[in-house]
């Protein structure tokens, strides 16, 4: 009896102690970081360079005023996209992340919604001055003259051609112009002894994403659809047809493809690409370090300034990519939100981030350091679209549009159909100017 007492009290005593020091390494709940969660949709390349980020902060900054921050990779930009809008439908902002990154095609959804958080007031609250942004980013994200999102992963289209391939058939510039293209794209082409090709010039089927540009850089700087490209307000209509920007670009395109130099490929471009299937392409800058590495030692590659449609289209690039949003999920976080937020487009982590994915840098700061410099002397085709960008009209921006998806594919298939069902660049405005507008109408009619 003796003994089992004498164990009882034993035992007690040992889990009283390990009580005791549970409490004691346990953290009070007030001292505890605030947690800020991040969707994001950056993989590969920018995914790993996002979690690098994200670590630094967290070890850094985030460990001085007690923040960590949380990414959650949602999928492509269409995925998280798609989680933001079934929480935004429940009519409450229960699961809501504290912030978000989406691209073009989603800020429609977000823009006036209740639970958005502008980061221009953000900014202010903590007199930051926004001048530290690049103009064209900073009007990328601007609604109503307000800066609703930080640019971040932000990226402009340029010209990829193959040198060697240049330099194999003579040609000692990148064509500037639509005309150029055409020329180079055919003595690029090439057959095997039975006629069949085994080099296009170019690959490229034209979505809202090359036509933004081609259409927008036309006379000086024009767009797509009124309210400047949404910009401004709900868009209720195209103007490309009224404009006479979409008959000029597709005279040049069907002139183009009537070289035979032209594949209409729309998938796995940098494939066709890095295997030497097709000897140009346009893309994005952010494909940069991704192509540089599919290409290996294959071949030189070069990059060039987005072809103009011609001589009078001198509006330039428009900013494209991602942007930052901030989102009220009632935690009362946004300080520590925006904290990350100011340290992710900081010079410093922009020339970091841009270095690892090719996203320009969002900061001024950045391209005045040396460290920037250094690089851009190392690798001089990254200094190509930054050039190209101080060179464009900053108002002209990307399109913000009901239906982007559908509208994408109506770019696409309506060209594809006037190529090879030999219709008038006349007959395909007009047939894309119908259409595109059926969606507005309805978008329009329902959100009334």
């Amino acid at each position: 009896m003796k003994k089992t007492t004498m164990l009882f009290f034993l035992l007690a005593s040992i889990f009283s102690a390990s009580l005791f020091a549970q409490a004691k390494n346990e953290v009070p709940l007030s001292e505890q970081p605030k947690t800020i969660t991040w969707w994001h949709n950056s993989s590969g390349l920018a995914g790993k360079a996002a979690d690098a980020m994200v670590e630094e902060f967290n070890n850094t900054v985030g460990k001085d005023k007690n923040i960590r921050v949380e990414a959650v990779y949602q999928g492509k930009a269409s995925d998280v996209l798609t989680k933001l809008k079934a929480i935004f439908q429940s009519g409450t902002n229960n699961g809501l992340p504290d912030l978000v990154q989406l691209d073009g095609s989603g800020v429609l959804d977000i823009r006036d919604n209740d639970y958005l958080i502008s980061m221009e007031k953000l900014a202010k609250q903590d007199r930051f001055d926004l001048s530290e942004i690049l103009d064209s980013a900073r009007l990328s994200v601007t609604y109503k003259n307000e800066m609703i999102a930080m640019p971040f992963n932000s990226s402009t289209i340029m010209l990829y051609y193959n040198k060697s391939a240049f330099d194999e058939v003579g040609i000692d510039i990148p064509p500037r112009t639509l005309d150029e293209l055409a020329q180079a794209a055919t003595k690029l082409r090439k057959t095997d002894a039975k006629g069949k090709v085994v080099r296009y010039g170019i690959a490229n089927v034209p979505t809202t994403y090359e036509l933004i540009v081609w259409l927008g850089h036309q006379k000086g700087v024009s767009y797509l659809t009124d309210k400047e490209n949404g910009h401004t307000g709900i868009p209720t209509r195209v103007l490309f047809d009224e404009n006479g920007t979409m008959v000029n670009f597709l005279t040049k395109w069907k002139q183009l493809y009537a070289t035979e130099s032209l594949e209409n490929l729309t998938s796995d471009v940098n494939g066709a690409f890095a295997s030497e299937r097709v000897a140009m392409m346009v893309g994005s800058t952010s494909n940069l370090s991704t192509v540089i590495k599919m290409i290996g030692d294959r071949f030189e590659l070069g990059v060039a300034n987005f072809p103009m449609v011609d001589e009078e289209a001198t509006g330039g690039v428009n900013v494209g990519g991602g942007a930052l949003y901030a989102l009220d999920n009632g935690s009362g976080n946004q300080n520590e939100t925006w904290a990350f937020v100011k340290f992710a487009t900081s010079k410093e982590q922009q020339l970091a981030w841009h270095i690892a994915t090719g996203y320009f840098p969002v900061n001024e700061g950045t391209y005045t350091m040396d460290a920037f410099q250094a690089h851009l002397q190392k690798n001089p085709l990254f200094g190509v679209a930054i050039r190209q960008l101080e060179q464009s009209n900053p108002k002209l921006q990307g399109v913000w549009i009901p239906s982007a998806y559908q509208v994408y594919y109506a770019f696409q298939t309506g060209i594809l159909k006037m190529l090879v069902e030999d219709k008038s660049p006349e007959e395909t405005s007009k047939s894309l100017e119908k259409e595109i507008n059926t969606y507005l109408e309805d978008y329009v009619r329902m959100n009334q």
